[in-house]
């Protein structure tokens, strides 16, 4: 109890400033100039180049353990995984083991193949049962079947034809996996989803022109799809960022693009930060979004789980910026991103992360280091983005857009689910829940989480939570903004609090959700186990409604989404830093 009066004594009034700060909103305009500041960004590439995952993964396939499992069948390499290893009370370790994902057309099979970098080590093969995801070079190959079909040949030639990946991205018909496809024939505006078999090369039409969980009618919404190529499930692109000021390091952080980033493989969890450190303190062990899904209104279509690896196209300024490291773009000063929620066009001129600094409206102390990514998931358009402000605020932001379908003219809500692996000086930390109580209360404010437990948010008492160091006066505030929305029964709850589990080799038992659905299931993991001087992770989830409005905004939502709103994520704020 001692302690607990210290640290409501310590917060006080700013305590109270802090979190109506975080609920007044996100209206950061996109559009503003850069303030020229003393700060300089420094990147280093880090981890394996794509010359060695490409060696690699050709090693793998000419091995004798995978030929041997794969001999006279038709097979494509689906995505290259690494295995993390390593203590985590160290600085991530650059991996030296891989995994590659073989899927096997002619018996309906997945293929699992390890082995190292070194190359030491004999390759490993197993079979197992699940969904490998939709590789980039499927969807190119289905697009030029369809091109080339009787029946398509000549409007594509005459540019009446428009093909786009469609959702579900797989279905499976009498245990045969096919590839989805919209296709949108003009001026008619007849619209079907069919499937690719690649087993027999061939095109198969769905009844009612659309596989069970979607449909395809004349009526469409959202924005044109321009068609243009993702990135590959596994490409490489890891670096080290550092943020200078005056000469001193403010920001130090490794970031993973969203195609090499960790997590279920055919899933994976967007821009991923890890050993993140401010002012040469730890704050974030890794920060991501391993969990991505959308259900709609009366289930007229889906529910889905959705990926983050197919880096989509948008728009980062060349001129004067330079590309330090695969994947990365250090944009020139006043200089910043634009994506499909933006500008209303799926066109761009760059896949990966765009890196700048902005100025922002939340503070006077100086411009934010902004990393953005969109990301294609059949018809969805998701931009990802981290904001590092020169006071310590952290932004994770979250956006949806998608291209034309019939399916996104319904009501539908996404929910993402950010993993937060806090550790605030040292992986030892203490949680707190903080409420604001009646006008001249001071009852009630500040409780302790002990054990794992799940909560909801509640914007009535301007509910946050406190990490802070369980031997020091060092803390963080996590603070909900008002557009993070409110649960459903689908997706499940708010905010989980759960004791870290280290897994096998090092990479983190929970970090992947033992789904028997799209929805998320994070319950497994809540066992009451103590989180009093431990290390522990938060699952923070936010959640969005696009209504039919014709361009796909919610009207309950202030701003408009395709002029850039990131209306989607918490602030994470520093104490006594």
């Amino acid at each position: 109890m001692k302690q607990l009066n210290r640290i409501l004594l310590s917060l006080g009034l700013g305590l109270f400033l802090v979190v109506n700060f975080a609920f007044a909103g996100d209206n950061t305009p996109k559009n503003r100039k850069t303030t020229q500041k003393p700060v300089e960004i420094r990147i280093v590439a880090w981890g394996p180049t794509q010359a060695e995952v490409d060696a690699a993964k050709s090693r793998v396939e000419q091995s004798t353990a995978v030929q041997d499992a794969l001999k006279g069948t038709k097979y494509r390499v689906m995505s290259f995984d690494y295995i993390e290893t390593g203590d985590k009370s160290r600085p991530a370790q650059v991996p030296t083991r891989f995994r590659v994902i073989f899927y096997d057309y002619t018996n309906n099979r997945t293929f699992v193949a390890e082995g190292d970098f070194a190359a030491k080590e004999k390759i490993a093969v197993r079979q197992e049962n699940f969904e490998p995801g939709v590789s980039n070079e499927e969807l190119e190959e289905a697009f030029e079947m369809i091109k080339n079909d009787s029946k398509f040949v000549l409007p594509y030639k005459q540019n009446k034809l428009t093909i786009a990946p469609a959702m579900p991205p797989t279905s499976y018909l009498n245990g045969e996996r096919l590839v989805n496809i919209s296709i949108k024939t003009l001026p008619e505006g007849s619209n079907q989803i069919v499937g690719i078999s690649f087993k027999n090369g061939n095109i198969v039409r769905y009844e009612n022109n659309a596989p069970p969980t979607a449909k395809a009618e004349p009526d469409v919404c959202g924005i044109p799809s321009a068609g243009q190529s993702t990135t590959s499930n596994g490409t490489a692109g890891q670096y080290q960022v550092t943020v200078l000021q005056n000469g001193a390091p403010l920001w130090e952080m490794l970031v993973i693009r969203p195609s090499a980033s960790s997590g279920n493989t055919s899933e994976r969890s967007g821009i991923e930060v890890r050993d993140v450190r401010f002012r040469g303190k730890s704050v974030l062990k890794r920060g991501h979004a391993p969990i991505l899904n959308v259900q709609y209104a009366g289930n007229v279509c889906g529910p889905y789980r959705d990926w983050q690896y197919q880096e989509g196209m948008f728009n980062a300024p060349s001129e004067g910026a330079s590309d330090p490291a695969p994947g990365i773009r250090i944009l020139a000063p006043g200089q910043i991103a634009t994506t499909a929620l933006d500008t209303g066009n799926d066109t761009g001129n760059f896949r990966g992360v765009a890196i700048y600094m902005q100025d922002t409206n939340i503070t006077d102390l100086g411009p934010e280091l902004v990393m953005v990514s969109e990301m294609n998931a059949g018809w969805y358009r998701y931009i990802m983005e981290w904001r590092f402000a020169p006071d310590g605020t952290i932004r994770p932001r979250y956006g949806f857009g998608a291209v034309t379908s019939s399916c996104v003219c319904a009501t539908h809500f996404h929910h993402v689910y950010w993993r937060f692996d806090f550790d605030i000086v040292s992986p030892i930390n203490n949680i707190y829940q903080i409420e604001i109580g009646p006008a001249g209360s001071t009852e009630d404010l500040i409780s302790p989480i002990i054990n794992e437990v799940t909560r909801l948010r509640d914007f009535s008492v301007y509910r946050s939570f406190i990490i802070q160091n369980s031997t020091s006066n060092e803390a963080y505030i996590l603070s909900p903004n008002l557009t993070d929305g409110t649960t459903d029964a689908y997706g499940g709850g708010d905010v989980w609090f759960l004791r870290y589990q280290a897994g096998i080799g090092g990479e983190p038992a929970e970090l992947n959700d033992p789904n028997t659905s799209t929805a998320a299931n994070l319950a497994p993991w809540l066992n009451n186990e103590s989180l009093s001087n431990q290390d522990s992770v938060i699952w923070y989830a936010g959640h969005f409604t696009h209504a039919d409005t014709g361009a796909l905004i919610n009207p309950d939502r202030s701003g408009d989404v395709l002029s850039g709103e990131y209306v989607i994520g918490p602030d994470i704020r520093p104490l006594r830093w």
